[in-house]
């Protein structure tokens, strides 16, 4: 799920000393440039992997790992939100909507040997949407993105000739190519399923990637190796790959400086600037693909009036946070998607004006305001690099027009899994793009009423209708209509307060070469060179 990207801790534990023996053996030593220079590169991550079969892990730091040892059928371009071919090098979509085939590239191999095609295709899809296949079952474990973005449409997949593979589905699903640039549909070889479970590849993954799999220790790093069968010639440029997970910013900026590390994600934004002002550094940026909210629980009787969701919207000076506290790299949200994707809204957003503010109140006979518990997030994220500052903000801002919001936390698993309640009555809640298609945005958000959730307790079902027939289309002209005139229904509703679109700063020492921002987060680390 593209919002939590939350990390589960387990504990330490060793896996693959022998492989890593004797990968240092068998490394290859086939690209030109490693004989020029450095030929291991270090990234410092924020945290660590739950599991290394991003099949059941909604953990954003998994697909960090995973995107380097696995392929899709299509995956997004470097730096873009565009698919571009990866397993598959053509496809079509019969004019029904029906049945996607895949032309799927030749000659490539899983790291043990076994061979592509779409014989393995099959074995991977039927493991995903078929409980009773002997790779399924996973304890504790969930196909969430199968389950949000193909179960509903999905029939059958088909063998239709060696390198001929066929998705059939129920009902169109228009952003089909899209969600399959998702790391979470990666292909696992079957053999490894054979030998490991579907239980057991998430310590052995084996895919067909830049990098293969040599050992993870918990909380401290993952050690990847050149693929020398890779298909995309003259990749990966090094030979060796390792992810350090360094949980604290300063603590990891301290390893950068040092060079124990070569480059590194989520900064605090004082050590951004520290690093501008050191030769040895330079930034870089993933695209601002993200965007951050206030919610409004409308289960909540106080927040099923409109007046007083437009009330708090008009009291928050959007525009004084993000100058204030998203260290220069912040703009303000005008709607829910981010400025990358298609199908926006041409919106003004809301405007900043605390009279209207105390004038909606009065009218909605509050003159003197209310109280009520506002949750904030307790983690760091893109789209909120620091909750509690931003929350106190927002609660100055509100108590300004008489509102008094409460602030809450709790421990970031307890607050998921509470949003899914109607516990809060107004929360922070955010996302992290997982491909470049408006229905992962707004049609993931809006697609039902529950009146359980605090998260879906938006209900308007012309919404929902228009989203859900969006999603069937083949014209994307159309579909980019449908998208934009959801938007400004939901604008209009004032469910939510959109805040905050930000771009992420990535820091690395001056020798590193080639290291281009997701937009989704997941790097392409094959394309990084040390000078």
């Amino acid at each position: 799920m593209g919002s939590p990207r939350n990390a589960t801790r387990r504990p330490v534990a060793l896996v693959g000393i022998a492989a890593l023996l004797v990968a240092s053996v068998l490394a290859p030593t086939s690209v030109a440039s490693w004989a020029q220079g450095p030929t291991t590169f270090t990234w410092g991550k924020s945290g660590d992997a739950d599991s290394l079969d991003n099949n059941v892990s909604s953990n954003g730091e998994t697909s960090e790992v995973t995107t380097q040892l696995f392929n899709l059928l299509v995956r997004a371009k470097p730096g873009m939100t565009d698919v571009e071919p990866d397993l598959a090098t053509s496809w079509s979509v019969s004019p029904d909507g029906l049945v996607w085939t895949f032309q799927l590239r030749r000659g490539v191999t899983f790291h043990d040997g076994t061979p592509w095609n779409a014989a393995a295709a099959k074995v991977n899809f039927d493991r995903w949407s078929d409980p009773n296949s002997p790779y399924h079952n996973v304890k504790g474990a969930d196909y969430y993105y199968w389950n949000d973005f193909m179960a509903g449409t999905f029939k059958e997949a088909k063998v239709a000739g060696p390198y001929t593979f066929q998705v059939v589905l129920t009902r169109p699903n228009a952003p089909l190519l899209y969600n399959l640039s998702i790391i979470a549909f990666e292909f696992n070889s079957p053999a490894s399923l054979q030998t490991y479970g579907g239980a057991g590849v998430g310590l052995h993954p084996v895919g067909t990637g830049p990098y293969k799999f040599v050992e993870w220790v918990r909380d401290d790093h993952v050690t990847m190796v050149a693929n020398p069968s890779f298909f995309r010639k003259g990749l990966p440029k090094t030979q060796r790959l390792i992810m350090r997970v360094i949980k604290d910013n300063a603590a990891r900026f301290l390893a950068l400086k040092s060079g124990e590390i070569q480059a590194m994600e989520a900064p605090d934004p004082d050590d951004v600037k520290v690093a501008l002002r050191d030769p040895t550094l330079k930034l870089g940026f993933r695209p601002a693909f993200n965007t951050g909210w206030l919610r409004f629980n409308m289960n909540n009787d106080l927040f099923k009036d409109k007046r007083i969701r437009e009330a708090v919207a008009y009291a928050i000076n959007r525009k004084a946070i993000v100058d204030a506290l998203y260290g220069g790299y912040g703009r303000v949200a005008d709607q829910h998607m981010p400025p990358l994707l298609w199908g926006r809204a041409s919106v003004p957003g809301y405007a900043y004006d605390p009279d209207k503010a105390k004038q909606l109140l009065a009218e909605a006979r509050y003159p003197n305001g209310f109280s009520f518990d506002f949750w904030y997030i307790p983690v760091s994220r893109p789209y909120f690099p620091n909750g509690k500052d931003i929350a106190t903000a927002v609660a100055s801002d509100l108590a300004r027009v008489g509102i008094r919001a409460h602030l809450q936390t709790e421990d970031w698993a307890a607050y998921l899994k509470d949003e899914l309640t109607n516990r809060f009555p107004m929360f922070m809640g955010g996302w992290i793009g997982d491909n470049g298609d408006p229905d992962d945005w707004i049609g993931h958000f809006f697609r039902k009423y529950d009146p359980q959730q605090a998260v879906l307790s938006y209900n308007n079902p012309a919404v929902f209708d228009l989203l859900n027939k969006a999603r069937m289309l083949t014209d994307q002209s159309e579909r980019a209509r449908m998208y934009a005139q959801a938007e400004r229904m939901v604008l209009n509703d004032y469910r939510d307060v959109p805040l905050a679109h930000a771009s992420v700063p990535l820091l690395m020492r001056k020798n590193v070469e080639g290291l281009v921002g997701q937009p989704d987060a997941n790097e392409y680390m094959e394309l990084v060179w040390l000078r």
